[in-house]
């Protein structure tokens, strides 16, 4: 079993994420607001205002996504990946997002068991 996390940058981009998820039988996972550290300390740090100036973000406007699910199938946490850049684009370009996988033992209190292959 598997771990999957995925941080959005667009959040415009999850309701497309979460459909193809749907659509290729990944049928639950929970989505947080998240901040970045940059722009949550800009205020106190001189080399992080001033990349919030240049994109002229303000504070409490910016944010990502995050999107987590437990997957038991190697073929469908691969696909899962899949859906993510598909979406968003090469997550390797700047504000794309982040995506990363744990390796699970084990899982409790899941609707629905995830089966391991």
């Amino acid at each position: 079993m598997h771990l999957l996390v995925a941080v959005i940058e667009d959040p415009e981009d999850v309701e497309s994420i979460l459909d193809r998820f749907y659509e290729s039988d990944i049928t639950g996972a929970t989505v947080l607001d998240g901040k970045g550290m940059g722009h949550m300390i800009a205020h106190r740090y001189s080399i992080f205002a001033r990349f919030a100036d240049l994109t002229g973000s303000v504070e409490e406007d910016v944010h990502n996504t995050v999107l987590f699910t437990v997957l038991g199938d190697d073929a469908l946490l691969e696909r899962a990946i899949q859906i993510v850049q598909d979406v968003v684009g090469d997550l390797s370009a700047p504000n794309t997002g982040l995506v990363f996988t744990v390796g699970l033992d084990r899982v409790i209190g899941l609707a629905q068991p995830v089966r391991e292959n």
